[in-house]
C-alpha cells in the first residue's frame, strides 16, 4: 500500500482554504493572527509531503513505515482535515459575523458581531486549544516526514504548487520559495510565539530499561544541572525511562503481550524486570570530567540505585514525548498507544500529549537513508560487551539527545563563560 496523494491534497486544500480567509480579514485578534500563521506553517510541511509523493515515488520511503506507523499517519492526516475545518469555521464565523450556523442567526453590524465573537463564542482557551492541536499536528507530521527521510531528498515544487510554495515563504516571513524545497536538516515543527513552557514531562522507553534508556535519563538530568548552574531556564520538569517488555511497576503489561506486532520478530518475552542498570553504561557516561558539579554525583548515585521498570497506561497521558531508540520501537510504542485508546481512550489520549519520537532521527543525515537506529552494543563473538562499545553507543545517544532538546526545546549548551554556581546542587528526583 502507498501513501496516498489524495489524502495529503484534501488536507492541503483544507488548510489552504482556511489560510485564503484568514489572509483577506483586516485587523484581526492578535490570537487569531496567531492561528492563521500556524496553518501557514502547517501548509509548508504538506505541500512538501505532497511533492515528495508525486516526484520521487516514495514507496519505498513508505515501506519502511509499520503497520503501526501507515495507521497512526492515516489517522493524522484525519485529524488535519478535522481541525482544519474547525479554523476554517472560526475565520469565517468571525468573517461574516455569523452567530449560530445551527439557528442561522447573523449580526446586522460587523463590529458588533467581532466583539462578540472575540469576547464571548471564542474565548481565549477555545482558540489556544485549536492552536496547540495545531502545533501538535505539526509536529507529528514533521516526524513522520523524518522516518520517510522526505527532508534528505530534493523535492522539486513545480507551477501547480506555487501557491503552496508562496505561502511556505510568507509563513516563514521570507521571499516567495524558489522551486525547490530541500531543507538540509530535520524542519522545526513548533517555533510559538506563546511564553516558552518549563513543564515537559519526558520519558525514554526501551526494551528492557537497563542501558539506553536509562543512559538518555541520566543524560537529560546532567544537562539540566548545568542549565541551571549557568543561571539559565531549564524547561523540562520530569525526565524518565522505562522498559517496554518489562513487568515491575507496570499495568500495562498484558496489554504489551497481547499486541498485534507488525512482526513476530518484534515481541520479545516479558521480564520481570527490577534489576540494575549497567554498570558499563553508567560508566560510560559519568567516568569522565564533564559536568563535574555536586549534581552529579547525586544523579549517579540516583541511576545506579534506580531499578528497571515497566510503562503505565497513563504514559500517552502523562509525558509530552516519548522517545524510543529504533524504528520497530516506534512502531511498537504507536500500536501500544492504539490498543489503550480502543481499550480505554481517557488513558491513552490528552491534548498534546504522548508524541512518539524515534531519538535516531535527530543524527539523520541527508544520505537518502533512513534514520539511525541507536541499538544496544552488541556482543562479539567469543566475547562480552566492552566499556568501549558503551563509549560509542553513549556518545550517540548525547548527540541525539542534545539535538533532540535544541530542535524541540530551543536549548543551547551553556558555554565555559556563563557564571556558575559551584556549591549548587540538583535534586535527581525529576
Amino acid at each position: 500500500m502507498a501513501l496516498d496523494p489524495g489524502s495529503i491534497v484534501t488536507a492541503i486544500d483544507l488548510v489552504q482554504r482556511a489560510i485564503e480567509i484568514y489572509q483577506r480579514i483586516e485587523a484581526l485578534p492578535q490570537q487569531m493572527t496567531q492561528l492563521g500563521r500556524r496553518m501557514e506553517r502547517l501548509n509548508v510541511f504538506l505541500v512538501q509531503l505532497e511533492a515528495f509523493v508525486r516526484r520521487k515515488k516514495p514507496g519505498s520511503a513508505y515501506a519502511r513505515l509499520f503497520s503501526g506507523q501507515k495507521e497512526a499517519l492515516g489517522l493524522l492526516l484525519s485529524s488535519i482535515k478535522e481541525h482544519s475545518e474547525k479554523v476554517y469555521d472560526l475565520f469565517e464565523r468571525y468573517e461574516k459575523g455569523i452567530l449560530s450556523r445551527t439557528h442561522d442567526l447573523q449580526f446586522r453590524v460587523k463590529w458588533a458581531a467581532q466583539i462578540w465573537f472575540s469576547l464571548v463564542d471564542s474565548s481565549p482557551e477555545k482558540i489556544q486549544a485549536i492552536m496547540d492541536d495545531i502545533d501538535y499536528d505539526r509536529g507529528v507530521l514533521s516526524d513522520y516526514m523524518t522516518l520517510m527521510n522526505v527532508y534528505g531528498v530534493e523535492v522539486i515544487v513545480d507551477k501547480a504548487f506555487e501557491p503552496q510554495a508562496q505561502a511556505a515563504g510568507a509563513a516563514t516571513k521570507k521571499p516567495a520559495a524558489p522551486k525547490t524545497l530541500a531543507p538540509a536538516k530535520r524542519a522545526s515543527p513548533s517555533p510559538s510565539p506563546a511564553p516558552p513552557r518549563k513543564d515537559f514531562k519526558i520519558i525514554f522507553v526501551d526494551p528492557l530499561n537497563q542501558g539506553r534508556g536509562v543512559v538518555a535519563e541520566a543524560f537529560v538530568k546532567l544537562l539540566g544541572g548545568l542549565t541551571l548552574v549557568a543561571k539559565r531556564q531549564w524547561r523540562i520538569s520530569i525526565a524518565h525511562s522505562a522498559g517496554f517488555f518489562v513487568k515491575n511497576r507496570s499495568n500495562c503489561a498484558d496489554v504489551v503481550e497481547n499486541l498485534e506486532y507488525s512482526y513476530k520478530s518484534f515481541k520479545r518475552p516479558l521480564e520481570d524486570g527490577a534489576k540494575a542498570p549497567s554498570a558499563l553504561a553508567l560508566a560510560a557516561l559519568f567516568d569522565n570530567k564533564s559536568y563535574d558539579y555536586p549534581f552529579k554525583a547525586d544523579i549517579r548515585d540516583a541511576m545506579t540505585a534506580r531499578r528497571s521498570r515497566g510503562l503505565r497506561k497513563d504514559v500517552f497521558k502523562q509525558y509530552d514525548f516519548i522517545i524510543v531508540f529504533t524504528n520497530r520501537d516506534h512502531d511498537n510504542m504507536i500500536k501500544l498507544k492504539e490498543a489503550l485508546r480502543k481499550e480505554d481512550g481517557s488513558v491513552a489520549s490528552a491534548r498534546g500529549k504522548g508524541r512518539v519520537l524515534h531519538l535516531g532521527t535527530f543524527l539523520a543525515d541527508n544520505s537518502g537513508g533512513p534514520p539511525r537506529e541507536i541499538t544496544t552494543p552488541p556482543k562479539k563473538a567469543g566475547s562480552t560487551v566492552s566499556r568501549n562499545d558503551w563509549n560509542r553507543k553513549v556518545a550517540e545517544i548525547k548527540t541525539a539527545v542534545k539535538a533532540f532538546l535544541k530542535q524541540e526545546m530551543g536549548w543551547t549548551h551553556p558555554s565555559k563563560k556563563e557564571p556558575a554556581g559551584n556549591n549548587l546542587v540538583i535534586s535527581p528526583s525529576g
